[in-house]
């Protein structure tokens, strides 16, 4: 089985059992999902300070809690929201779920358009494979292709270790270092971001350089 399908299969057998709910994605609390919201949004308006609506791809969705986020805290409206998954139980949930006319979603694993901000948190922490160096693959073959419909910057979030490992429970820990220079020498100018609350978490904000000479 590919690890697509394993991704698919995973997260499905989760959903059904805890339904649209952190858990059912494999969070552990609303609580540190909605800070890794916080710390991406935050990045993202350091970068685009704009009146306009900015069009945001959320990649690996799931059941829709970033739009929810950004309509519990008031946000939407100052963004154009594209939601992704690879799971189409999830995808139909996420469509019955929401209604506003700037928010859609679509199934799979990347932008079908060009997006201002394509962002991935908690995506890629849990592995589908016992080999780091085979996720870490996978991960980077999917920013690419991801990366190829970002105008401003990509920004993912992933767990941190001192040496990148795939945990008992198939939890995937990157090495900091690492993935900032493959970040660099792939797409461009990287830098991190981390909170107290999320000790063992960290934040890869990846701007196009482009946006960088123009500022």
């Amino acid at each position: 089985m590919s690890i697509d399908k394993n991704i698919v299969h995973e997260y499905t057998k989760r959903f059904k059992k805890f339904g649209a709910t952190p858990q059912g994605s494999f969070w552990i609390s609303k609580k540190r999902q909605d800070k890794r919201f916080e710390i991406i949004l935050k990045e993202i308006r350091k970068i685009r300070k704009s009146s306009h609506p900015i069009k945001l791809a959320d990649i690996g969705c799931g059941y829709g809690a970033m739009a929810h986020y950004l309509i519990s805290t008031h946000g939407i409206n100052t963004f154009n929201y594209q939601g992704y998954d690879i799971n189409p139980l999830l995808i139909e949930e996420c469509n019955k779920r929401f209604s506003h006319s700037n928010i859609s979603f679509f199934l799979g694993k990347k932008p079908n358009t060009l997006s201002m901000f394509t962002v991935m948190s908690g995506t890629y922490n849990l592995a589908m494979t016992g080999d780091a160096l085979e996720w870490e693959e996978y991960i980077f073959k999917c920013l690419s292709e991801c990366w190829k419909f970002t105008s401003d910057a990509m920004i993912f979030n992933l767990q941190i270790s001192k040496k990148q490992r795939v945990s008992d429970s198939n939890i995937y820990f990157a090495e900091t270092s690492r993935v900032i220079d493959r970040c660099v020498s792939s797409f461009g100018p990287t830098r991190t971001a981390k909170s107290e609350e999320l000790p063992n978490d960290i934040t890869f904000i990846v701007v196009n350089s482009n946006l960088l000479k123009s500022a």
